[in-house]
């Protein structure tokens, strides 16, 4: 394996859009662009992917969030890595890259939400550092 790192580009839509259907969301490639391009022009975002030789086989998105109650922190918006490379340290080395870009946000705390059902990730997310700090419900609502 030869492994890169870098920020993604609208041609990698295609492979970002299928990495997504593996964790259960349904976007377009053209969709997947606009967001990359949204993301690269944004000062509050960033997104970087890992690439095996001309392949896109993970994806992690980094937000920083400012809130009334608290001081600003970072967030994983989306991680996720080909399910054939799960287990060779490609979701560490991702959220290692994001950590200096956190830190240049000033921000001390990077956070990730996690779906209940996603045990494998919980357990990935603790054996790479993160604790639990709490459980919550997550509603929407049309607008």
């Amino acid at each position: 394996m030869h492994l890169t790192i870098r920020e993604p580009l609208p041609d990698d839509a295609p492979a970002i859009a299928a990495l997504s259907l593996q964790l259960g969301y349904s976007i377009t490639a053209e969709k997947t662009a606009a967001q990359i391009i949204a993301i690269s022009n944004s000062p509050n975002d960033v997104a970087y992917v890992a690439v095996d030789g001309h392949t896109v086989i993970g994806w992690i998105h980094v937000f920083r969030t400012l809130r009334l109650e608290c001081d600003p922190y970072c967030e994983i918006g989306g991680l996720v890595v080909e399910q054939l490379y799960r287990g060779n340290g490609i979701g560490k080395i991702l959220i290692d890259n994001a950590r200096p870009w956190c830190r240049e946000k000033k921000c001390s705390v990077l956070r990730v939400r996690s779906n209940v059902k996603r045990t494998d990730a919980h357990k990935f997310y603790e054996q790479v550092g993160f604790t639990t700090i709490k459980q919550q419900k997550v509603f929407e609502i049309p607008l």
